[in-house]
């Protein structure tokens, strides 16, 4: 049997690099309002942005993780906010105790773990994915927390791997991935009919728009794919810092008559019900939101096999890709185009995998809870 101490509301610190748009974020938030659910007490911290800041989290500590990383430029810069990071942390760590510190990603965990020492304070960190390359660089970071998750098989055999981990170290928790809340059948079909103008089939990308998403690959793809494919209409939903960019690369490579940026949506399960297909082309994830927002549509996708991506699509649902293989998309996006009966199969597949327990924040963010009651104990 459990003591009461075993189940009493725990105190945890939640460490967050540029806390903006993006999965992680979204995770860290979702995580964050569920735990409170249970009357744990949640501090976050790291440097703000539009979705956590002093504005939206009343004790928010900022930090200036963003800094720590590869934003710092050269590395005397990244030095000095490390220190300067440390150093307040670790200032509020002995005025506000906690029972536990959940890092995400390495510059938070790096400031977290120099920030404790001394203070019996148990550190966990989640790798959320990287370019493979940052991955050893990572591992150097995780050896020293006392707990290393990830939302992937996939990228536990990275990080045991390249990233040196000991497996014992590791463990692997989905994200939770909040329903899809319902849309009007006009509302979609309107939104298609304008999405479609001339064209026949509608293909989304829900994405940041920065290198890792790959939209330079994704432009590439549809200007060949047109070719084949005319009638073919191709639509970007989000922001991020590749804007202007990828905006003129798209007028550059001619595919602005038939590839449209939106922006960023609030409404993506709307964008996603008008699709015919859901498309990313990353060059690296670890287990993507958006994969699992197309499920809840009960839209087929097709996306490039990085890490926890081929354990989320098979061909019952989608199609995956090699990384960077433009003419391999280009081939899967035809051949799902082309086959109507089939994508139909796919999307009513893919209505009933959103409905396992790997997507279901509750059972997600439980399995969460337990692991931060083991270390607390610990």
């Amino acid at each position: 049997m459990s003591s009461d101490s075993d189940q009493r509301p725990l105190k945890i610190l939640q460490v967050g690099t540029q806390l903006g748009v993006g999965g992680i974020t979204r995770h860290i938030v979702a995580l964050t309002s569920w735990l409170r659910g249970r009357d744990h007490r949640i501090s976050l911290a790291g440097t703000p942005d539009v979705w956590i800041n002093e504005t939206t989290e009343e004790a928010f500590l900022p930090l200036p993780t963003r800094y720590v990383a590869g934003e710092g430029a050269n590395l005397p810069v990244r030095f000095y906010h490390t220190g300067r990071a440390v150093w307040t942390l670790r200032r509020w760590l002995r005025k506000n105790p906690v029972d536990l510190i959940h890092a995400h990603e390495s510059a938070p965990a790096l400031v977290a773990h120099l920030a404790r020492t001394g203070l019996n304070i148990p550190l966990a960190i989640t790798y959320h994915g990287s370019e493979p390359e940052r991955i050893a660089s990572f591992g150097r970071i995780a050896r020293v927390c006392d707990l290393v998750i990830t939302p992937s098989h996939a990228s536990a055999r990275d990080l045991a791997g390249p990233g040196g981990v000991a497996e014992d170290r590791l463990k692997v928790i989905g994200l939770g991935v909040k329903r899809a809340p319902e849309d009007l059948p006009e509302e979609i079909a309107a939104l298609r009919q304008d999405l479609l103008g001339d064209g026949n089939h509608v293909i989304v990308t829900i994405a940041r728009l920065m290198y890792q998403k790959g939209i330079d690959i994704l432009i590439d793809c549809a200007r060949e794919i047109h070719e084949t494919h005319p009638g073919a209409r191709f639509v970007v939903v989000g922001d991020g810092p590749d804007e202007a960019m990828l905006h003129a690369l798209a007028r550059e490579k001619g595919v602005d008559g038939y590839l449209r940026f939106v922006g960023r949506s609030e409404r993506p399960h709307l964008y996603l019900r008008a699709a015919d297909l859901f498309l990313l082309t990353s060059r690296w994830e670890a287990l993507p939101f958006t994969i699992a927002e197309a499920f809840q549509a009960g839209t087929p996708s097709l996306a490039t096999a990085c890490s926890g991506v081929v354990e989320l699509i098979d061909e019952t649902v989608g199609v995956t890709v090699p990384i960077g293989d433009i003419a391999a998309i280009c081939k899967g996006v035809g051949r799902i185009l082309d086959d109507t009966p089939g994508r139909q199969a796919m999307a009513e597949a893919a209505l009933v995998r959103s409905r396992e327990d790997r997507f279901d924040p509750d059972w997600v963010h439980a399995r969460f809870e337990e692991i931060y009651r083991l270390l607390a104990r610990s």
